[in-house]
């Protein structure tokens, strides 16, 4: 008995909780954080109500204030960062087409992703590989790394960085590197969806295989987006950015890939995309769109 009453702390008389709405909840409260207030009630059981409803509380017992408005814990947990715990989801899609008539066409496009959270961390890698072949003639052949940093201030802002580099030894434009920097808004962040946007500030670097090397700075917009349907039987997803240069040769810029994955089993799925990568330059015109086909591997 001595054992229990040490650890098991003894019931206070009447707590009372005013809501936003106007209700109140007469009953012991069991435990409180910033976020959520789990009270006991005769009648209801343990009911467990997020902080943000909590417009006053009512104490009975003598120790503590007779009236505790939560509402600097409202807003210190809404302006602090949230601290996530450790987690890592990645996957590779493969998509191979092979096409035998007047014109024979090989073509193969891998495209690799990581994202790792950890406390108020987010990063993500990308990367991509494009081949195709006609007629034993290759018409494209490039490849695309990427990594973004996020840093959250809050639990929706966040400061983000990019660093991209992409080979082409088709196109006149051969070599595109941009580092940039800017702010970032989370909309929302569930198990089921997911969405994003950030402005950079990027400066560029262009080489050409026929004309000078051009810098310049541009601003870009970029977005995230997925969403489960059906008991996460397909999801959607959206990234991609664009941009204008302030000033220089290169005017525009839009890269983007829309898509759909389908879990053939726990770790394979089946995915639809289509890519768009469009670059509007004084030298070259670039106008790239791919639709593809493939199975991915997902860990």
């Amino acid at each position: 008995m001595l054992f229990c009453w040490l650890w098991v702390p003894l019931p206070l008389a009447a707590d009372t909780l005013w809501l936003e709405n106007g209700d109140r909840i007469t009953g012991t409260v069991l435990r409180h954080t910033v976020s959520e207030w789990q009270v006991a009630s005769d009648v209801a059981g343990v009911i467990h109500i997020q902080a943000e409803h909590v417009t006053r509380v009512e104490w009975s017992g003598a120790e503590m204030p007779v009236s505790t408005p939560p509402a600097l814990a409202k807003t210190s947990e809404r302006n602090r960062p949230e601290d996530r715990p450790f987690s890592s989801r990645g996957g590779v899609d493969v998509a191979v087409e092979y096409e035998n008539s007047a014109v024979d066409t090989h073509e193969v496009d891998i495209d690799l992703r990581q994202h790792v959270t950890q406390g108020v961390w987010r990063h993500r890698w990308r990367g991509n590989y494009h081949r195709e072949y006609r007629d034993n003639e290759r018409r494209d052949n490039d490849w695309e790394l990427a990594y973004s940093p996020e840093r959250f201030v809050t639990r929706k802002r966040f400061w983000q960085g990019r660093v991209s580099w992409k080979r082409d030894w088709e196109e006149d434009i051969s070599h595109r590197f941009a580092l940039g920097l800017g702010p970032g808004y989370q909309f929302w962040d569930t198990e089921q969806s997911a969405f994003s946007l950030s402005a950079l500030l990027t400066r560029n670097r262009f080489t050409y295989a026929s004309h000078p090397e051009e810098r310049f700075f541009s601003w870009a917009l970029q977005w995230q987006f997925n969403r489960h349907f059906w008991q996460e039987l397909f999801e959607l997803y959206a990234t991609g950015r664009t941009g204008r240069a302030f000033s220089g040769a290169t005017g525009f810029q839009f890269n983007a890939e829309t898509g759909v994955r389908y879990p053939l089993t726990e770790w394979m799925s089946l995915n639809m995309a289509i890519e768009a990568d469009w670059v509007e330059n004084s030298a070259e015109d670039l106008r790239d769109t791919l639709y593809h086909v493939g199975v991915g591997v997902n860990w």
